[in-house]
């Protein structure tokens, strides 16, 4: 199993970042300070782009003031906030495990609290959060009334999401649980623009109830509703798996959650590309704080806000909770 990283940024107009500056580039083998060229990245130099800028990063992710066209309780712990941003703002995070940093206006930086796009539409210049109110930084959101602070785009909420994105005509498995159910939303849009056929597989969790459906209930796939907690649920999910001619399985849960996928998928012995939901604790965003950092199973440590790798290694490596 390989572990060589990738990182969601390169090749972006935020490539060289702040980690090329302090000779930690995830790509550059240059800007890791050494003196050769070793790197896997088949774009645009990224060492020459930072000899370009004049030895410096490249843009840097600005916050922008959201203006909030509508906020539901749908739930006692979601609420889905319609936000209005910019055009541009809004297609840049129409991609798979695109999120954002939401803010109260009133609050200082450290409120900052990552939120992954359930749907967002580039001709309005709005995007849809589902947010689960569990502690102080989501319950300040609750305040807002007007306005919000908004920084972004993020993209590194799926693990593998080049699996998903060359997946084109070929039957598609997803399975989602709890507030996992958001992010996979903009995943179904993506897929079936390129001819997929898609079978979502829903687990309410503990929850207890689906929020996507109106995001969902008008697109061309099959829903199927399951309890992955129980084991009729489990046996219910392998025989769809082993019926299904599925080229690509996404799970978008918590890390537990997509063990028993992988387990499920290991247990049938087809072979299947997996994709899962980043479940890493994400602060800045940036690859600097380091509060997202996660060992694989040979040990190396990676920055998971910007990594992308095998989600296997991920799972193998890192202590699993949810």
């Amino acid at each position: 199993m390989s572990e060589r990283v990738g990182c969601i940024d390169a090749g972006s107009e935020y490539c060289p970042c702040y980690l090329a500056e302090t000779n930690d580039c995830l790509i550059c083998s240059h800007l890791q300070g050494k003196s050769f060229c070793d790197c896997n990245w088949s774009g645009v130099c990224i060492y020459q782009n930072f000899y370009w800028y004049g030895n410096k990063k490249s843009d840097i992710r600005t916050v922008v003031e959201g203006r909030i066209i509508e906020k539901k309780k749908v739930h006692e712990e979601i609420v889905i906030f319609k936000l209005k941003c910019t055009k541009t703002l809004a297609r840049q995070l129409k991609q798979p495990g695109s999120y954002v940093f939401l803010r109260d206006p009133e609050k200082p930086y450290f409120f900052s609290v990552p939120m992954s796009i359930m749907d967002s539409d580039e001709n309005t210049g709005e995007i849809h959060i589902a947010v689960q109110i569990i502690g102080p930084k989501t319950k300040s959101l609750l305040k807002c009334k007007e306005k919000i602070l908004i920084k972004g785009p993020y993209w590194n909420g799926v693990l593998g999401i080049k699996n998903l994105k060359t997946t084109k005509k070929e039957n598609v498995l997803i399975a989602a649980r709890g507030i996992a159910l958001a992010p996979s939303v903009l995943a179904i849009k993506y897929l079936l623009k390129n001819n997929n056929n898609i079978t979502f597989v829903i687990d309410a969790g503990k929850l207890g109830m689906i929020f996507v459906n109106d995001y969902i209930k008008d697109l061309p796939l099959k829903t199927i509703q399951l309890n992955f907690k129980k084991e009729e649920g489990i046996k219910e999910f392998s025989n769809i798996l082993e019926k299904g001619d599925y080229s690509l399985v996404y799970s978008a849960g918590s890390d537990r959650f997509h063990k028993r996928v992988e387990q499920a998928i290991e247990n049938i012995g087809k072979n299947m590309k997996f994709v899962i939901s980043n479940n890493s604790h994400i602060c800045c965003g940036e690859g600097i704080c380091g509060s997202c950092s996660s060992k694989t199973k040979n040990g190396k440590v990676v920055k998971m806000c910007k990594c992308q790798l095998d989600a296997k290694a991920v799972l193998e490596g890192r202590k699993v909770n949810g």
